[in-house]
This record gives structure tokens, C-alpha cells and sequence, in this order.
């Protein structure tokens, strides 16, 4: 009896997905994992594989009493191959003003952090970087 519980707990346990859990900075949004809209999260849990991660920068700055300035960027791309299920924490730079917040956003430059990794930098792409990526790789492929 004792086998056959030990059995099939071992069944149960390998049949759970385990997932990683990313975690944003408070100015960074996920917006879509993969193409698939998420409702701009700050965390979420993703599986081991490659994922096209959509991010939004977006933060409010206040320089006084009436004066507010909402900055936001368009999307941003990480392009992720997850190997393993080990949390993520993902840090930037102090981000206090708007020259500062669209200074990351021209150059969008992450670290990140897990158990086994830290302070990995990460280039975030945006659309048009995206799309020449892409088009470099398909030109490698057609060319084989």
C-alpha cells in the first residue's frame, strides 16, 4: 500500500507544470506573452521554452502640484529562452524624471537576476528592431 501511494504521489507530482515567475519593476508592464494579450501585468508565470515577451514602459512624474506627466513608451520586445524554472527578478536603472524615463525608453536596457544568474543584461527591442531581427534570421534561412 505504502508503494502504491509513494507511486502515485511520484504520478501527481510530475504531471504539475511548473512554471517560472518574472517579475517587473514598477514602470514596466507585460502586455502580450507570445502574442497573446495579458492584462498589463507586472508579473507573470511563464514555462521553460522561447517566449517573445511584450512590454510597456509607463509611469507618472509629478514636478508639482498641477504639473503631471504621464510617459509611456510603444512596445517593447524581450526575446526570452527560458531553460529553466527559476524566478526571474528584472531591475533597471532609477527612473525619477520624464528626461530620464524617455532616456530608457530610447535605449531600454534591463537586468536580470535569478538563482543561478545575476545582473544579465537585456536590450529590449522595439517594433522596427523587432521586425529587422526577424528579417535578418529569415534571409539565414532562405539562404540555407
Amino acid at each position: 500500500m505504502k508503494k502504491f501511494i509513494a507511486i502515485t504521489l511520484l504520478s501527481l507530482a510530475s504531471t504539475v507544470s511548473m512554471a517560472a515567475t518574472i517579475t517587473l519593476p514598477d514602470y514596466l508592464i507585460f502586455t502580450a506573452v507570445d502574442g497573446q494579450s495579458v492584462a498589463n501585468k507586472g508579473q507573470i508565470d511563464i514555462e521553460p521554452g522561447q517566449h517573445l515577451l511584450e512590454l510597456q514602459f509607463y509611469d507618472v512624474y509629478s514636478t508639482g502640484a498641477d504639473d503631471t506627466n504621464f510617459v509611456k513608451s510603444d512596445a517593447l520586445y524581450w526575446s526570452l529562452n527560458l531553460t529553466k524554472n527559476e524566478d526571474i527578478q528584472v531591475r533597471a536603472k532609477d527612473i525619477f524624471t520624464t528626461k530620464s524615463a524617455r532616456k530608457f525608453i530610447d535605449s531600454p536596457q534591463i537586468t536580470i537576476d535569478t538563482a543561478s544568474l545575476k545582473g544579465e543584461s537585456v536590450k529590449l527591442v522595439n517594433h522596427a528592431e523587432l521586425m529587422s531581427i526577424i528579417m535578418k534570421q529569415h534571409s539565414k534561412m532562405m539562404n540555407h
